[in-house]
């Protein structure tokens, strides 16, 4: 299945972390919520909770471009399930905004590890848009069931403690994964080659990803509390929560059922223009069913889109060194994120949330129709 010689068991093994790695993001809109209410915080610092997260996200990935070629994998693996799991038992067991903010980063840091070395395997296949669609479908189908759980069943009854226990345990278990994974992947077999100097496509290619990361994360973070605002009870919002990582399944599904008949550029303006649309159906959201179908339309798009966004990286970079840095584009959108999206929420209301997320998507439209339009012609 690859050109790297990477066995199935090696894209199961890279799933079950790759799916680890993304629990805190589907347990962040609860974990916002918990932050506000129980934890005195007004937006803008539960959102910089949020943003602290995906900063440590960031930093695994920029620092990959060091630590991927060098490091063992399994080994990387069980050190970083090790430090989520004491993380998430003291993030569980304290007050303090500090020390929160602390917690969360190296949970941050230590799941985008996981993502990393994911990414790194899904893009070393024969086929990087079917590897990464199918990542998302399994993983996020994964991800929608655990979130439902939480949401409808660990928060209302446990808190923040219960649901570190089982992200505890869940991590714990994932990360048996990578006893089946490679121990690195490099272009020689005898040789580590790492550059620091991107083409411009590249960078292109990992702005776009960037753009579309901050506005998902933007809305993401605050889905639970624009339902609270909308008058709707936990027991209506978080299945709708879930129905979000659900439909990111059923767009990536879609997208391995299309592959590149479209081409990627159409394909990704088309799942672009979708997100944008669940953005702005979200300010007016005066009735429930509203509401649920713009999150569902949301977390669509995004599923439809990010295969694309990634794979169209991957082909850029023929060699693999910079693929590493698809999760410090997620991450450094999606930190900036919540946290501007608390600032716009608390100054101007929802509707400023819902237009500077409109906005950056627009931006992110412009900026990948520059790579297809620079680039050669099997990327359109």
């Amino acid at each position: 299945m690859s050109k790297h010689g990477l066995s199935r068991h090696s894209f199961y093994g890279a799933l079950a972390i790759y799916t680890a790695g993304g629990l805190f993001w589907a347990f962040l809109p609860y974990f916002i919520g918990l932050q506000t209410e129980a934890g005195g915080l007004n937006q803008a610092q539960a959102g910089s909770l949020g943003s602290g997260y995906l900063i440590g996200f960031t930093l695994a990935s920029v620092t990959a471009l060091w630590w991927a070629p060098r490091f063992n994998w399994r080994i990387t693996v069980a050190v970083a399930a090790g430090s989520i799991i004491i993380a998430l038992y003291i993030l569980q067991d304290t007050q303090a905004y500090g020390v929160s903010l602390s917690s969360v980063t190296v949970i941050g840091f230590m799941m985008g590890s996981f993502w990393t070395i994911a990414y790194r395997i899904f893009a070393g296949s024969s086929d990087p848009d079917r590897s990464f669609a199918m990542g998302i479908v399994i993983s996020y189908t994964a991800l929608a069931v655990i979130s439902y759980i939480i949401g409808q069943y660990i928060v209302p009854n446990g808190g923040l403690s219960g649901a570190a226990y089982l992200l505890g345990i869940i991590i714990l278990v994932s990360s048996l994964g990578a006893l089946v994974i490679p121990t690195r992947l490099t272009d020689n077999k005898n040789q580590i080659v790492i550059s620091y100097r991107p083409s411009g496509p590249v960078v292109l290619a990992l702005t776009g990803i960037l753009t579309t990361g901050f506005a998902f994360a933007a809305i993401w973070a605050f889905a639970e509390r624009i339902g609270v605002g909308a008058g709707f009870g936990p027991d209506a919002i978080s299945p709708v929560i879930a129905s979000n990582l659900l439909a990111s399944a059923a767009g990536s599904a879609l997208t391995t059922i299309i592959g590149t008949k479209f081409g990627r550029r159409l394909s990704l303006l088309l799942g672009l223009a979708v997100m944008a649309v669940a953005i702005l159906a979200l300010s007016g959201a005066g009735t429930f069913w509203l509401y649920a179908a713009a999150i569902a339309g949301l977390g669509f798009g995004v599923g439809f889109v990010m295969p694309y966004q990634m794979a169209t990286l991957a082909v850029l970079d023929k060699e693999g060194r910079f693929v590493v840095l698809i999760t410090a584009a997620q991450g450094l959108g999606s930190a900036a994120g919540p946290l501007l999206g608390g600032l716009a929420v608390d100054i101007a209301g929802i509707r400023a949330l819902v237009i500077m997320a409109v906005l950056t998507l627009v931006l992110s439209s412009l900026v990948f129709m520059m790579i297809n339009t620079a680039s050669d012609k099997n990327l359109t």
